[in-house]
This record gives C-alpha cells, structure tokens and sequence, in this order.
C-alpha cells in the first residue's frame, strides 16, 4: 500500500470455505533495549487480547491467537468464508481484517494494561516448568555471543510490573507501523476482493501519525 504496508494473497481452495490472514510485525523480544524485557508480549496481549472488534469473531467458527518469539509478534485469525447461516451469512474477510487492524491502532488503557499485565504474569508462572527453564539454558549457550541469550519472550518480571500506558505505547507505535508489518491471507478467498478489503482497512494508517504519540 502507500503507507508501506506489504501483503500476500495466496487463494487456496482446499479446504473450502475457510481462510487464514495473519498480521506480522517485524518486532520481537530480540529488539527490547535492557529495561524493555518483556514489553514486545505484554503489548502483544494489550494489542490483541483486549480488543473488541477480535470479540466479534466469537461464536462465527474462527479461532484466533497471537504469539511474540525473538524476532516476531503475529497476530492471526482462521475463519470460515462466511458467517454461519444464522448469523446472516455474511463475508468474514471484513471482520478479520478489522480486527487485525485494531492491532496497529490500539488503546492503551490503564484498565486494558493492568488486565493483561495479570494475565503476562500467570502465563509466567505458568510455563516457568523445569523443561522451560533447561530449553531457556540450552539457547542461552547457543546464543551467548548476541542478545538472544537474554531475551526471552516472556521477559523480567521485575520490569513487567513497573510499566506504565506510555512505555507500552511507545513500543507498540515505534514498531506497529505499516511498513514493519506483513499481512499475509491464505485460503478460499477471491484475490481482488481481498486487494480491495486491504486498502479498505489498512489504508489510512500512517507511520507518521503514530509517531507523534511516542514519548522519548
């Protein structure tokens, strides 16, 4: 697009009426900054978890995620075509995209990040397994001559308290703009009208705009 968001368009028939369309952001742990440790997933969940045009796809047949590795933050959503019969049979394209666009968009309420920094530290706990911690020190050998050795997705839990809306806004507008981002959608879906879906949502972010609420 012209604000230099990229996309791929892969029709595939099989298995029929359903898609995927997944948002990539060119962004993950491997990028945070010594007291950054954990803020690409906590503004992963405070992105995407929290977000209610993600709630309208409930109860229509999709399921959607996200996950943030060392190099990546993807968002995605695995639909059918349409809307189940009783809700209308409506296209799904539409609402997808409207969610995944929520993502580059959004609010960073205090209530939305308390929710979701609660829910980061259960997860926390929750993985902190002896399998997890001997997988944790079998990358920090490989990776002990770069940052990977101590940047790990889930973060510091001492940091993760502390943040407040404006450290996790200006994460998430310094690197949710449309020109590190890849939105790719595979599936039974009619390419031009999916070109069309695209600029439809997407077209009207701009790096530029977003930068203006970071806080240096």
């Amino acid at each position: 697009l012209e604000n230099g968001l990229s996309y791929v368009i892969l029709p595939n028939k099989s298995p029929a009426g359903r898609f995927e369309a997944h948002l990539q952001v060119f962004s993950g742990s491997a990028d945070e900054l010594q007291p950054q440790q954990g803020i690409a997933h906590l503004t992963e969940h405070v992105a995407y978890m929290g977000s209610r045009k993600r709630e309208r796809l409930f109860g229509t047949g999709s399921q959607t995620n996200a996950y943030t590795d060392f190099h990546h933050t993807v968002f995605y959503a695995a639909c059918p075509t349409y809307t189940p019969r009783s809700n209308g049979n409506v296209p799904m394209l539409p609402m997808a995209l409207d969610a995944l666009c929520d993502v580059m968009e959004a609010r960073v309420e205090p209530s939305r990040l308390e929710k979701e920094r609660q829910a980061v530290l259960s997860e926390m706990t929750m993985v902190n397994t002896i399998e997890y911690r001997v997988e944790c020190q079998i990358l920090s050998t490989l990776h002990r001559e770069n940052r990977l050795a101590k940047r790990f997705p889930i973060g510091k839990e001492s940091l993760i308290c502390t943040w407040q809306t404006d450290d996790v806004k200006t994460w998430h507008r310094t690197h949710y703009r449309p020109d590190n981002v890849l939105l790719y959608i595979v599936g039974d879906v009619n390419p031009a009208e999916a070109e069309r879906v695209i600029e439809e949502k997407f077209g009207h972010i701009t790096a530029d705009k977003q930068a203006k609420e970071i806080k240096l």
